[in-house]
């Protein structure tokens, strides 16, 4: 799992991830067009780097970049402890 998208549902934020990031943006894509998700963005847990998600070009919501790196950081953090 590299990528991390952070989206929101009923003003709730969760984080699932992802091994490569076609399959990331498909998520939010179809999340917000077919399940009523509120996408923010996708986190690159090598590189650090955070995409605000557009979609058809625009941003659905203004979120600060740090919200969805601290977001995606705290679900990897609770996957690792889950895990032993």
């Amino acid at each position: 799992m590299r990528y991390i998208v952070v989206f929101a549902q009923q003003e709730i934020g969760y984080a699932v991830g992802f091994d490569n990031l076609a399959d990331a943006i498909d998520f939010l894509f179809w999340g917000y067009e077919e399940y009523e998700l509120l996408p923010y963005g996708t986190f690159d847990l090598l590189t650090g780097d955070v995409w605000p998600y557009e979609h058809r070009g625009e941003r659905i919501v203004n979120i600060d970049n740090e919200i969805i790196s601290r977001t995606a950081q705290h679900y990897i953090k609770s996957a690792i402890r889950h895990m032993n």
